[in-house]
């Protein structure tokens, strides 16, 4: 019996991040074709932000790391890994490590796709985490 009130609890719990993952995208995406229309240079920008955010390992806005995914998804997934890189290597540092916990592993960006037939980004995650 609680087997299956676990999976069940945890069945609700996908279904609802499911959803929220459609919304933040849908409203991404949406601002995303806003900018480009109406102000492509803040585009660059928004990536650039996002760069540093994570070259410095400091605090980025979820809606602009979305941002900047759909503007260069490449650039953006190369961004991503090699933040993740730098704070799980040996030796972790501890306020790295927080910021990572904090502002990166929570993101919805796990749970995308960087092209078609690509893997999961999440999967990036763990590939660099076997590799250790």
């Amino acid at each position: 019996m609680g087997q299956n009130e676990s999976t069940e609890k945890l069945g609700q719990r996908v279904v609802i991040a499911k959803g929220q993952l459609e919304r933040d995208l849908k409203s991404a995406t949406q601002r995303f074709e806003y900018l480009k229309h109406n102000s492509p240079q803040t585009l660059p920008a928004m990536l650039e932000s996002v760069s540093d955010s994570f070259a410095t390992f400091s605090p980025f806005l979820e809606s602009t790391l979305l941002i900047a995914w759909l503007s260069d998804t490449e650039k953006c997934k190369e961004t991503i890994l090699n933040a993740c890189k730098k704070v799980l290597r040996a030796p972790i540092k501890n306020d790295e490590y927080d910021w990572f916990k904090q502002y990166v592993f929570l993101s919805n960006v796990w749970m995308l796709k960087s092209a078609q037939n690509s893997k999961f980004m999440y999967e990036e995650l763990l590939d660099i985490g076997n590799a250790m």
